[in-house]
C-alpha cells in the first residue's frame, strides 16, 4: 500500500477537467461549490505503521553469543480534530490536526542467539513483551484540489509537516531478561498523500490516505493513516 500513494499522487495530478465543468465556463475544483471560509471537523481511522519500529542489538560478539531486541508496533484506532482554512481566492486548503491513537500496542521482541557448540546446534530463545503505546500525530497540511472531477467527488492532493509524540507504558507481564525498551519522546516528520472529497447541502465528507513518515533511532518510520472526517462550513 505504500508504494500506491505516489502513483495516487501523481495519477490525481494529471487529471483532466470535468466536461460538465468546462461547458458551463464555471470554476473547476471545489471553488464552484464550496463557501468560503474556515470549518472545523472531527477526524477518525486507522494508523498502520511501518513493519518494525526499532532494532537495538545489546550484545554482539565472537563468543557464539547475539542478543537484540526488535520493536512492532501494531495498528490502531485514531481520532482528533482539525481546521482548515481556504488561501485567498485560490482553491488551495490549508489544514492543522491532532490525531491520537487509542488501544494501541508494541510487540517487543528479546532474542538471544547461541550458535552452534560441537554436537548441540544453534538456538535461538525469544521473550515476548506487550508494552501499551500511545502515539500523538500533528500535522500542518496543504491540501491542492485536482481538476479532475468525478461527478461531486473531488480529488486532491497533500503535502505537509508535523511530528508525533511516543509515550509508552510498561510491559503487561513480568519479565527477567535485559530488553531494550523504548522512551517517550518527540520526532519532527513529514505528510505525503491523496483524498477525495464528497459535498451536500453545506456538508462536506472527506476520505483520505496520507503517509505520516519520520525518523526514530536512526529508522525512518512510514506510518499510513486512512481516515475520514465531516465538516460543515462556518463562515
Amino acid at each position: 500500500m505504500k508504494r500506491l500513494l505516489p502513483l495516487v499522487f501523481l495519477a490525481a495530478l494529471v487529471g483532466a477537467p470535468s466536461q460538465a465543468a468546462c461547458q458551463a465556463g464555471a470554476p473547476i475544483g471545489p471553488e464552484s461549490s464550496s463557501p468560503r471560509g474556515v470549518r472545523f471537523y472531527p477526524r477518525a481511522g486507522l494508523v498502520a505503521p511501518d513493519a518494525y519500529f526499532y532494532e537495538y542489538f545489546l550484545n554482539f560478539t565472537g563468543d557464539g553469543l547475539t542478543e537484540w531486541t526488535s520493536g512492532y508496533l501494531g495498528r490502531a484506532f485514531v481520532a482528533g480534530a482539525g481546521a482548515e482554512v481556504r488561501l485567498g481566492e485560490g482553491d488551495a486548503f490549508l489544514r492543522v490536526e491532532v490525531l491520537r491513537s487509542y488501544d494501541a500496542w508494541l510487540s517487543v521482541a528479546h532474542s538471544v542467539e547461541t550458535l552452534r557448540d560441537l554436537y548441540f546446534p544453534p538456538e535461538i530463545a525469544t521473550t515476548w513483551l506487550d508494552v501499551p503505546t500511545t502515539m500523538t500525530l500533528t500535522s500542518v497540511q496543504l491540501v491542492l484540489p485536482t481538476r479532475l472531477e468525478v461527478g461531486p467527488a473531488r480529488p486532491y492532493v497533500l503535502v505537509g509537516g508535523g511530528g508525533k509524540w511516543y509515550r509508552f507504558g510498561a510491559p503487561t507481564t513480568d519479565y527477567t531478561v535485559e530488553a531494550t525498551l523504548p522512551y517517550d519522546g518527540f520526532t519532527w516528520g513529514g505528510d505525503l498523500g491523496a483524498g477525495v472529497t464528497l459535498e451536500a447541502m453545506g456538508l462536506r465528507l472527506d476520505i483520505q490516505a496520507r503517509d505520516a513518515w519520520s525518523r526514530y533511532w536512526g529508522k525512518t518510520q512510514h506510518d499510513l493513516v486512512y481516515s475520514g472526517a465531516l465538516s460543515l462550513g462556518l463562515f
